[in-house]
């Protein structure tokens, strides 16, 4: 066994509530345990809590509910196995009606196609800071404990790792970032290892679906907004610095769904994302394929590779001398893996829900579409379209990787008026953390059906 803290041990299944003696694991398997059982309170809320009172202080902390008289008795939990199936006598709660956002005309080519449940419900948001706050963060964010169990949780990343490690000017965009390269030959080698070292169990079959949106519990106005990192097998795409400084001068959380071979073209700017506590890194297959079209080994390939090269980077930032000082908070705080999965061109069928699942991948698209890949669309344009579909839980997709036209632009408007409405911007992992999952069984961009022609015009999506 590889004896880095997060490597999960026969113990961790067998006991997930991280309670057995283990010098491996570290708090990850607690964490999993503890977070699914977050989801699963969301998911089921009142009558999960009514008839096990040890979840009863967690969905009385997702819901923002003080307890009062009449109310489940609130138990300290007991490790319990979280991959068991759910009750069959607990009814599920009917899920809420699809988000539909006004069609955006984009052109088709690059489009679209977040679980890190470590991360518990965020509290209010806070004043936002300067810019120069970069020059000398903060200490690692800590989330209020759960119910009545005292376990202060840091978000994804590590603030003092990313000030050790990167000055501010080296964290800051740099002129020609964004430009896209055409590479020929195409590039199809893979990762330096094919499988992550420590893989998550899988996910049940309940969780093999799209979640498209969350509704928030007590009517909180909560939105993520989120950034696809795609690169294709022919090309080298870019990286939008000016988009990654503007949300971090806003002090601007978001979820960014980086490609595999992305990330092994900018190794560096990933480890900085993944360091970074205002973000977290999804999945977003190797080389963009279309896994509506992709199956047997090459679908695989696609979300296995993905995740070993997030490994590959992870193990070598914590290895770094300038992360020494801080690696044992880093090991904890930086997620082992991505947790979420984002199709490319937001097409999938059932085998590949299910694929992602198995990986231990929860798969989640968007409910307002940007449009920022069409050449013509301004950022007052964007800016109008996310308003004008805006409902709390919404996920927003746009692009980093230099197919987002005008996207940075759009933000530093977006991001204030948001704010000027009383959303917090949250990642998704705290979205789904701090609501009802909007779950559906199928993948597209607006209305069902409605990217069934990228697999004519794209087939595989690989190149």
């Amino acid at each position: 066994m590889d004896p880095t803290p997060d490597a999960l041990c026969p113990g961790c299944f067998t006991d997930p509530g991280g309670t057995h003696p283990c010098p491996h694991c570290g708090y990850a398997a607690a964490r999993r345990a503890r977070t699914l059982t977050l989801l699963l309170a969301a998911l089921w809320g009142p009558a999960m809590a009514a008839d096990d009172p040890s979840v009863a202080s967690d969905y009385q902390a997702v819901a923002g509910h003080t307890p009062a008289a009449g109310d489940p008795p609130i138990a300290s939990p007991a490790p319990t196995d979280p991959w068991a199936p759910a009750p069959t006598s607990v009814p599920v709660v009917p899920a809420p009606a699809t988000v539909t956002a006004p069609l955006v005309e984009a052109p088709p080519p690059r489009h679209q196609g977040s679980l890190d449940l470590r991360v518990q419900p965020v509290p209010p948001s806070t004043a936002v800071p300067a810019p120069e706050s970069l020059s000398a963060p903060a200490p690692d964010p800590v989330t209020p404990p759960l119910g009545q169990v005292a376990e202060p949780v840091s978000g994804p990343g590590s603030a003092a790792i990313l000030a050790a490690c990167w000055t501010p000017e080296q964290l800051k965009g740099r002129p020609g970032e964004r430009k896209i390269k055409q590479r020929l030959p195409a590039d199809h080698s893979p990762p330096e290892r094919l499988l992550a070292r420590h893989p998550y169990p899988p996910l049940g079959g309940e969780f093999a679906r799209s979640l498209r949106s969350v509704t928030p519990v007590n009517g909180r106005k909560l939105i993520a907004l989120t950034f696809d990192l795609c690169e294709q097998s022919n090309e080298v795409t870019g990286y939008d610095g000016e988009l990654v400084d503007t949300l971090r001068a806003a002090n601007a959380k978001a979820t960014f769904y980086a490609g595999g071979k992305w990330m092994r073209s900018h190794p560096e700017r990933t480890r900085q994302l993944m360091a970074d506590p205002l973000f977290e890194l999804g999945n977003h297959a190797w080389t963009h394929g279309n896994l509506r079209v992709l199956d047997g080994r090459e679908m695989e390939d696609q979300i296995h590779w993905t995740q070993a090269q997030y490994e590959l980077l992870r193990e070598d930032l914590l290895a770094r001398p300038c992360a020494q000082p801080h690696a044992a908070a880093g090991h904890d705080s930086i997620p082992v893996l991505p947790q979420t999965f984002r199709y490319p061109y937001g097409t999938c069928n059932a085998t590949s829900l299910a694929a992602v699942a198995a990986a231990g991948l929860y798969p989640v698209q968007w409910s307002i579409v940007t449009g920022d890949p069409a050449a013509g669309q301004s950022a007052a344009q964007i800016v109008r379209g996310v308003l004008a579909s805006l409902k709390p839980g919404a996920i927003v997709v746009a692009h980093g990787n230099g197919r987002g036209w005008h996207t940075a632009e759009a933000m530093k408007t977006l991001i204030p008026a948001l704010r000027k409405r009383g959303y917090d911007l949250v990642t998704v992992s705290e979205l789904i953390a701090a609501g009802t999952p909007h779950l559906v069984d199928e993948c597209y961009e607006e209305k069902p059906g409605d990217n069934h022609r990228y697999d004519k015009l794209f087939g595989k999506g690989t190149e």
